[in-house]
């Protein structure tokens, strides 16, 4: 007897503690959204106020084991524009267990469980027409007690068209988390496809644009002075683009990775970009890498640039205002003081790498705190720059693949190119272009490359292992250019007047 008395007793308690954890929940249910709305809004006015973005809560329905909610958000409209309302239903599952996630073998406790959808209105009618009567948008969030939210967002399959434009998208989802604190958030985004028409304004003829398999990602954690340190990244498949006129061009196998980290001087960003093929007509040119940096940026400084850029927006919120004189002088005086921590700037390399070779440069500038006696632009250009570093390798295939892949396009049809008149055209612009870069000395030969460097410290020059002032490397320049043909307009002018004389 006592056995089924305990077999009955143990789970009626756990029915009643968990009926008792929803009423609490319930209890503390409004004071919790209103406390997430209080959060949002003041998010979106200190950092993202030119978005003129707000929400409030329309309304609460309380009950036992879930509540319903209404919530607008709005945007701010220009200038004698009325603003753009959103609604979202919500209905909330109270914690510690909600059945739906109880269904989905989820058994950790939480506050609530949040099931959100987009309402029709007005505004909205065009999504959900869109969608086929789908909501366009909703999701799901789970809030725990210690604050922390993860969840997800989920958009219909979307299809528009009106004079001869159109916009397919299909359905895409966002999964994020969100730390109690929210200054750790991480997510990632996947759309499978996208296809876009539009007319060019020019031609008035259709404009063609495919994207494959977008993937974005973020794994970002606040620091003590606002700053999402930590990666991001973008990555698509393929984005081929048709327009009248022009080749069509693909990207295949792209990515994008930005990183903010905490430096030895300051914040440390790198930003690095790679295409894995670049087709143009179908005929791969090769791949693109692109690799930048920004180093030693003073937090103390960028948080003020950030904080008075947003003050001047705020202002400005729904008009066209622009700063003022004082307002430009006070950020110009702010960019200035970025300087006193000695900023590096790279741009790492910038690559093309066709089937026979790579073409690369890279760029590094350091630079430093003005001298106060600087008064020209020029004075302030030597006194803010430090040092500067160029480096240039071209291999002499690269410009033949280029010149090949030119020529080709230039025909009716692939099997219209001689091969044999292909490679003579290209063996002599491969000739041409490498003689005229040899006897300029803008570059100097190193095996089957070009190759040209550059490095200016203390108005000092090194160009191609040549000493120079700073004077003389101006005057090389001026000079390189002219012969070149860049700079000889006033020249031809002088020279044609005689001949004309002379014809008369």
């Amino acid at each position: 007897m006592k056995k089924t008395a305990l077999a009955l007793a143990i789970p009626l308690a756990i029915v009643g503690v968990a009926v008792a954890g929803a009423w609490y929940t319930g209890s503390r249910v409004e004071q919790e959204i209103t406390r997430g709305i209080e959060q949002a809004n003041s998010l979106l006015k200190t950092d993202a106020p030119d978005l003129g973005m707000s929400v409030s809560l329309l309304g609460v329905e309380r009950g036992l084991l879930s509540s319903s909610a209404r919530y607008q958000v709005t945007i701010a409209g220009n200038e004698g524009e009325a603003p753009t309302t959103l609604v979202f239903t919500d209905r909330l599952e109270h914690g510690p267990f909600p059945a739906s996630r109880l269904a989905a073998g989820k058994l950790a406790p939480v506050m609530a469980q949040s099931h959100f959808a987009l309402e029709q209105n007005e505004f909205t009618a065009p999504l959900f027409a869109a969608a086929a009567g789908k909501a366009p948008l909703s999701g799901e969030l789970a809030i725990h007690y210690d604050q922390q939210q993860e969840g997800v967002f989920e958009s219909a399959a979307l299809q528009f068209a009106k004079d001869g434009e159109s916009l397919r998208l299909s359905p895409a989802t966002v999964n994020f988390s969100v730390s109690g604190d929210k200054k750790d958030v991480r997510g990632d985004a996947r759309l499978a496809e996208a296809d876009l028409v539009f007319l060019d304004p020019q031609s008035g003829q259709p404009v063609r644009v495919e994207l494959r398999d977008l993937g974005i990602a973020g794994d970002k954690k606040e620091n003590a002075n606002g700053f999402a340190l930590g990666p991001s990244s973008v990555s698509l498949k393929s984005l081929r683009v048709k327009a009248p006129g022009s080749p069509e061009v693909e990207l295949r196998q792209a990515v994008g990775e930005e990183v903010l980290k905490q430096g030895e001087k300051g914040l440390d960003q790198t930003l690095s970009y790679r295409v894995g093929q670049l087709l143009v007509q179908g005929q791969e040119i090769g791949g693109l890498k692109l690799d930048t940096s920004l180093r030693n940026l003073d937090e103390g400084t960028l948080k003020s640039l950030k904080e008075t850029y947003n003050q001047y927006a705020l202002g400005s919120v729904g008009s066209t205002a622009e700063l003022t004189p004082e307002q430009e002088e006070a950020l110009k005086g702010q960019f200035l003081r970025m300087l006193d921590s000695s900023p590096k700037l790279a741009l790492d390399e910038l690559s093309l790498r066709t089937a026979h070779g790579v073409a690369k440069v890279s760029l590094a500038v350091d630079l430093r705190k003005p001298d106060h006696a600087a008064q020209t632009p020029d004075e302030m250009a030597r006194s803010v720059l430090a040092s500067l570093k160029a480096n240039l390798k071209v291999d002499k295939a690269v410009i033949g693949d280029v010149v090949a892949l030119q020529a080709s396009l230039g025909g009716a049809d692939a099997g219209s190119v001689d091969p044999v008149a292909l490679k003579q055209q290209t063996d002599a612009m491969t000739d041409l272009f490498s003689g005229m870069a040899l006897q300029s000395e803008w570059a100097v030969l190193d095996g089957n490359s070009l190759s040209s460097s550059l490095a200016y410290a203390d108005d000092k020059v090194k160009f191609n292992g040549k000493d120079m002032t700073t004077q003389e490397f101006v005057a090389f320049a001026m000079g390189s250019a002219q012969g070149l043909g860049l700079g000889g307009g006033a020249t031809v002018g002088v020279e044609e007047a005689p001949q004309q004389e002379e014809l008369e």
